[in-house]
Formats: C-alpha cells, structure tokens, sequence
C-alpha cells in the first residue's frame, strides 16, 4: 500500500531499507541524521570563531589608585563628626542634567552614590578625610562608567553634621557623525541619545555593534559642549565597498555524497542603514558526478543591533542524494531537510572585563528520507525546538574566555511533532517522545604569550552535553570530524545522547607573514543507552551498540592568507580509536576561500 506526498513522490507503507543500520557497516551511507550533526558542528565551531573575533571596545575610564571600597579616613585634629550626607545638584544646571540628579528613589542612577557616602555616617572627617572621601567617590562614579559626571565639595559649616556634595551629572547634548553626507544612523546600535547620562558601557556597546558589520570601522570623540556636564559624541566612520562576495572550496563533505563541497555567498553590509547584516548564499558539491551522488544547499540570514538588543534569523536547505548497493540491488537513497531560526539576545550586563548576555533561539527543522521516489515515512520529521542560553565573555588581560551555558528543549510550538511516525506514516506513540530536554556547555579559552620571543596563542574548546531524554541520532552527541575531534575523516563518528571533547591547539604565527602554523590535540568520550545499544522490541528497532566511545587524535595544519586568498590545511592522526573503527590514515583536509 502507498500513497502519495506533497510533492507528488510516493510515500511508502512497507519497511524500507534501514538507512542508519546500511551506515553502520559502510560509513559512506549518509542520511538526514549524519548531514544535520555534520552540518551542526560546522555552525558551533564558525560561532566560536565568531566570538573570539568579536569586537571588543573598552574606553578610557579606570579609576585612579586610591580604591573607593576603602573606608578608613585619617585621624585628624580638628575633626567634626557627620550623621548625614547630601548629594545636590546645582540648579543653574540644564534641565537634562538636573533630572538625571540624585536622589533617595530607590532606581535612581546615582543611588550608589548616596549607599556609599552613607557608610561614613557617624565618622569624625578633617581636611584629608574629606578630600579622600571626595576622590574616592569620583572613582566610584567613574568605575561606573559616567566618565564626565563630576563631584565637589563647596565650601560649608559641617559642624551642624551634614555633608553637602556637589553633583554634576554628565549628560550627552547630541550625538553626530564627524561627517553629516554619511549615510545610515547611529541610533539602531547605541542604547543611549541625547539628554541621557553619559557612560562608558553605553558609548562601547553601541561602537561595538557598528564594529560588527565587516565592511565599517569606527571611532568616537567626547567633545565638551557649551553648558556644564553636557557633552558631544562624535563618531567618526571608515567603510569600505558595503557588499562582498565569498567564494568557498574544501573537502568537508562525505564520500557517499560528495567529498569536494563549493559554495558562493553575497554578503550585503546596511542594506536598510540600521548596522543591519544580510547575506545569502548557495553551495553544491563540486565532484559533480550527479547520477551517483551530489549535494545541494542554500542558505540565507539577517541581523539587526537595537543597543543592547540583538535580533537575527536565518533559514537554509540541504538536499543530498547516493547511490547505496543493498543486499540485491543498488538503489538510489536522498534526503532534504529544511531549517529556520529566530534568536534574540541582550546583552544586560558589561564592565571592563566581562559581558554577560542571555539568548533565547526558536527554530524548526522538517526533514525527509526517500529510497528512489518513495518516501520513507517513519524518517519524516517536522520538530521545533527552544534554547535558553547564559552568554558570559572574560577578558583577563589578553586573554579571552568565552562561555555559553544552554537549555535545549523539544517543543510543540509551530505544530512540533511530539511524536515519531510509523512506517504506514500514522503518528507512533510508543517512539521516543519528540519532547526532549538537554543542557549544552560551550567554553574556549584563548591566551596569547611568548615562548623565547615567538608569539604562541594557546586555543582551548570544551565542548559537552548532557541529558536524560531518549534523543534521535540527529540530536546526540556526535565525535570524530574536523569540527570535534581531529583525526578523523568524519565518514564514521561517534554519537550518543550524552558527552564531551576537548580541544586544544597552538597557534604560531610565522612571522609578519600573515602565515601560522598550529598543532591540535583533541579528546572526546560519550555516554548512554546508545552507547551499550539494544535487543529489538515491540516499540523499537534492535541497536547493536557502538565499537567503542572515547577517541583520541592530532593535528598539524597552516593557516593564513594571500591576495584575497584564505586558506586552511591539515593533516591528522588518529590516537586512539576503538578497534573496528574505520578512517583514514593520516585524515588531510583543506579550506580555500576567496573573497571579492
């Protein structure tokens, strides 16, 4: 019995051919499953990538030595002992700078301020006391990052025991290009405007976002305005050709559906002037031998900052197809599989040496199996999951840690199946609930230092997942690739519903080259039921287990660029691998890209 499906193909309604059973002995077997964690691990190491390439702006604004935690004053003769402090702010100010005065409302700006003069309530302060309780309040504020607001102490009788401090709040009167024909504007990327407070972690986050469209470069002056406290900021923008395009070749792909993969991608930099990013891009295999096997994709994305805000979505489509010799025939096998995403993310939380940001992603992913024209309905998925993450960057002098923590789950929204189908294509209760719930950890660590005058940056990834749901294999945890752990050609992986890997690589510079060599060691172990495997049962098919689950590799590689030219090659061995578990030996690979 068949039918037949939205695209006119006919959809099956007797057991097909196990794909994922025809993978495990001939690893050049690909399906939907194996494509999605190829194409996942891509994505996670680009995003590390991305993050350590990330713009980072921190302005001149560090206190002065004398540390605003201290609280011990001098001993002096004459003193006189003080109950109460005041903050006021001068009224001949302009109207913007007297509303961002102090005040006791418990959100006001400068509440800090009033906490900390407090702690000296009841002391006996002399000439030094007050003007280190005066600086030591002016590096507070400045920590803080209100570079221009300012404290003094007038002249006053404190003997009655209350202490009247002068403030001016810093306020910003314009913000402008130097240049007024530039197009676009400044205000998608900073969170701030005129008549708001001037601080340094507004000013940074908003040059950081327009930082991040590739094609502009920017810097900023604070130039003094006509009243006390207000100030300019004036932006100055370099930019270059506001579109670029991207050319792709490597051998990322597998052999079962084309080892050679090329890919073209149009890059468009402001498209609606608001430091928005679009791009757009195709990619095929490059073997060409379509008959047998052959891969194609695309891919679109677009973000846009808001200050603090950031919004993007993306949407791509990968379709493959092989030859696969069965037990009496060779058929043709393909698959397509369609993925969109919306994240959202806001960055709530910066200083000198740290950012804390949450993210929040929803996406769908439809996915479909085929064995010549019909359709293998127990294959066919329609999800949608949801993902909660804790973004935290560091920066310890030259040094960078990135760290993202995540909740991962399946969901229902936009009609997420909750349930796999059987092979007459009705909804199967008794599958592994769609539902899921996983936590991932994403760290990397990158120090830069010298080993006799040779600059060495040591990069180190730690990567893991952990879970208590039953996963399909297009959700486990998948080692042994390029993307993992090196060593390994990728054609057969690991993957469980649990684990991790470590990566670590030095990178030397070759020197004003613009050439560097580097060496990786990685390691990589995973956990779970689909580690030990299965008998068959009523409500699931037999799963032999996997050959082993730790796998150990190196790898030696260069790196850099000529005339427009990017490049990446390598070289890795296997360390260790469970026996029975097929790769190349050593596993090469390469990466060209040229960008126009």
């Amino acid at each position: 019995m068949a039918g037949t499906t939205h695209d006119g193909r006919t959809q099956t309604a007797q057991p097909p051919p196990d794909l994922e059973e025809l993978r495990r002995h001939d690893p050049n077997v690909q399906t939907p499953s194996s494509e999605e964690q190829r194409r996942r691990g891509q994505i996670e190491l680009q995003e590390r990538q991305r993050q350590l390439q990330a713009p980072n702006v921190t302005l001149d604004g560090k206190a002065a030595a004398e540390a605003a935690d201290s609280l011990t004053l001098p001993n002096e003769s004459p003193c006189f002992r003080v109950h109460q402090f005041v903050l006021d702010v001068p009224k001949q100010l302009p109207p913007a700078a007297r509303n961002a005065g102090a005040s006791d409302l418990p959100f006001d700006q400068f509440r800090f301020a009033q906490d900390y003069l407090r702690q000296y309530a009841n002391s006996c302060i002399g000439k030094q006391g007050l003007s280190l309780i005066e600086k030591r309040l002016s590096n507070l504020i400045l920590s803080k990052g209100y570079s221009t607001t300012r404290v003094g102490i007038p002249g006053q009788d404190i003997a009655g025991g209350t202490l009247t401090l002068t403030l001016v709040p810093g306020v910003i009167r314009a913000i402008r290009f130097s240049d007024p024909s530039l197009y676009g504007t400044w205000r998608s990327a900073f969170p701030t405007g005129p008549g708001k407070l001037l601080n340094l972690r507004d000013l940074e986050q908003g040059l950081e976002q327009m930082k991040r469209v590739p094609s502009q470069d920017v810097d900023m002056q604070i130039v003094p305005g006509d009243a006390p406290g207000e100030s300019d900021v004036v932006i100055q923008v370099k930019r270059s050709k506001s579109w670029k395009l991207t050319g792709t070749f490597d051998d990322s792909g597998s052999k079962g559906t084309g080892k050679l993969q090329a890919g073209l991608n149009l890059a468009v930099d402001n498209p609606l002037r608001l430091n928005d990013m679009f791009n757009i891009g195709v990619n095929t295999d490059a073997e060409r031998k379509a008959g047998q096997r052959g891969t194609t994709g695309n891919s679109v994305y677009y973000a846009v900052p808001a200050g603090y805000w950031n919004f993007a979505v993306s949407g791509s489509s990968n379709d493959y197809h092989q030859e696969v010799a069965g037990a009496n025939q060779t058929f043709i096998s393909s698959g397509k599989a369609r993925n969109l995403e919306f994240k959202i993310a806001q960055l709530f939380q910066r200083d000198q040496s740290q950012k804390n940001t949450w993210q929040f992603r929803v996406g769908k992913r439809w996915s479909h199996s085929y064995i010549e024209d019909t359709e293998i309905a127990a294959q066919q998925r329609d999800t949608t999951f949801a993902e909660l993450a804790w973004v935290h960057t560091h920066y310890f002098g030259r040094a960078q840690l990135d760290l993202t923590v995540a909740n991962k789950w399946g969901v229902n929204w936009l009609n997420g199946q909750t349930y796999a189908r059987d092979v007459l294509g009705q909804v199967d209760p008794g599958s592994p609930n769609l539902h899921y719930t996983l936590q991932t950890i994403d760290a990397t660590l990158s120090v830069p230092f010298q080993i006799a005058s040779q600059p060495v940056t040591y990069i180190g990834t730690f990567r893991g997942q952990a879970t208590r749901s039953a996963l399909y294999l297009s959700d486990q945890f998948s080692i042994g690739n390029r993307y993992t752990v090196r060593g390994f050609d990728g054609e057969l992986t690991l993957a469980a519903e649990r684990g991790f890997y470590v990566r670590n690589e030095l990178d030397l510079p070759i020197g004003n080259s613009g050439q560097t060599g580097y060496v990786g060691l990685d390691y990589g172990q995973v956990y779970g039921p689909s580690v030990r495997g299965w008998p068959a049962t009523s409500d699931r098919l037999a799963n032999p287990g996997l050959l082993g689950n730790k796998l150990a590799g190196t790898a030696i590689g260069l790196r850099g660029g000529v005339f427009g030219l990017t490049y990446d090659i390598f070289s890795s061995w296997a360390l260790y691998k469970p026996q029975g578990f097929s790769t190349a030996m050593p596993a090469v690979g390469f990466n060209l890209t040229y960008q126009y």
